[in-house]
């Protein structure tokens, strides 16, 4: 183990995510989730038509009514097997449909409901792109009570929340976020690690970078140990009976990581999150990677392992980050135009960071909350192991930032943590 001299730190971490800390229980109904979504985002609509009836339950619409109705947001993808087909398949009446990588059509329909009742959505004459809605997400619409429970949409307004704070900058210093490292991959050579740790070292020969130097803390964004494939379809059997290579290589692979680990917390702040190949719960949020798993790398205080999402300070500065499975979950039921980006980009327009969440996306059944609302918007917005590196900023002023996998592109990604350029 190499080793170095843990620099100088100079600035206030906080970490603003103890919502994202829950016990894993598992006996609470779905049902919850969605009426604490509904009930917290829909004082956060604000309806500036004064003249339409505001109905405050879909069962009190009538037939030729102008209203205002807030409702979750249900779509129905005609490529997508429900849950009723799924249950007719295991009883061997009828073929599954096929897993697709995208699912959205124009022969998708939109319904919007309460907790009383769900109406179909006409949306032709809807401004603004249907298409980019998602099942999950809170909305306003305005529109006409037609015959059949058909609301005509005409208008359709989204929550609000808080703008990002503003940020006061106080040195050139850099935040590194690196996702993707699946370390263990037997296709990927080991040499490349070693180059990325001599890089914040300072000891890579002919390479000299000003920035490696004034990098004060990195973020890793999940999946960062490789998961052999017949470790990913295991069953509870199988694990009893130890008949799985897979799970023993990976153990090889958390040694190996745990020593990377160490190395990178004895020059600076590791933060590690973890993602859908790491062994921690698979359902949101997931909790954080057990300090025994790292026996060299736990006895350094700079490590932390933190939930997945991810969210703190740094002087002030707020980020959140996800290792990407929200995204990635966002894609299947979007226009497969859309960048990783602009789905992004979605997430912070709907005010929620995991709208497909728990119907397409594994959550823990919460009874009193819904933790993936955003009431604040953050300054940064990360993440990784996407297909490639983009940034932007949003009409609300968040720098939203997407980080590839390492394995696959060999590259991380460097920002400066006051102007949020990389």
């Amino acid at each position: 183990m190499k080793g170095g001299r843990m620099r100088e730190i100079s600035f206030s971490y906080k970490f603003i995510g103890q919502r994202f800390i829950q016990d894993l229980h598992f006996t609470n109904q779905y049902f919850n989730i969605y009426r604490n979504r509904l009930i917290r985002l829909r004082e956060h609509i604000d309806i500036l038509d004064n003249t339409t009836i505001l109905a405050e339950r879909i069962t009190d619409v009538k037939l030729g009514q102008h209203v205002y109705i807030t409702g979750i947001i249900v779509r129905s993808h005609k490529l997508r097997a429900s849950n009723i087909e799924k249950y007719i398949v295991k009883v061997g009446t009828m073929d599954l449909k096929p897993a697709l990588g995208n699912y959205s059509t124009n022969e998708d329909h939109l319904f919007i409901e309460d907790e009383n009742g769900r109406l179909k959505i006409d949306s032709q004459f809807l401004e603004g792109d249907w298409n980019e809605l998602v099942t999950g997400i809170v909305v306003g619409i305005r529109g006409v009570i037609k015959e059949d429970a058909i609301l005509q949409a005409l208008d359709m307004v989204f929550p609000t929340a808080k703008l990002p704070r503003q940020i006061i900058q106080r040195a050139d210093e850099y935040i590194c976020f690196v996702s993707g490292l699946e370390i263990g991959n037997p296709t990927f050579p080991n040499t490349l690690y070693h180059v990325f740790i001599d890089y914040f070292l300072g000891s890579i020969e002919s390479f000299e970078d000003p920035i490696s130097g004034k990098i004060v803390r990195l973020i890793i964004l999940g999946d960062s140990i490789y998961k052999p494939l017949n470790a990913r379809t295991v069953d509870r059997k199988a694990v009893g009976e130890n008949e799985v290579k897979g799970f023993q290589e990976m153990n090889s692979s958390l040694k190996q990581l745990d020593t990377i680990l160490a190395e990178l917390s004895g020059i600076f702040p590791v933060d590690i999150i973890p993602g859908e190949m790491d062994p921690t719960n698979a359902s949101f949020p997931q909790q954080p990677l057990s300090p025994y798993l790292f026996f060299k790398a736990s006895v350094y205080s700079a490590l932390q392992s933190v939930p997945n999402p991810y969210e703190f300070e740094l002087d002030g500065v707020s980020i959140l980050c996800t290792s990407g499975q929200n995204i990635n979950s966002m894609a299947q039921f979007l226009p497969e135009s859309l960048s990783e980006l602009e789905i992004m980009d979605l997430t912070l327009k709907y005010k929620h960071i995991i709208p497909t969440a728990p119907d397409a996306l594994q959550c823990i059944p919460l009874q009193d909350s819904d933790p993936f609302i955003l009431n604040q918007l953050p300054n940064l917005y990360i993440a990784g192991n996407m297909k490639t590196f983009r940034t932007g900023i949003t009409n609300d002023g968040v720098r939203i930032v997407t980080v590839p996998k390492f394995e696959n592109s060999k590259t991380f990604v460097v920002m400066n943590r006051f102007t949020l350029e990389s």
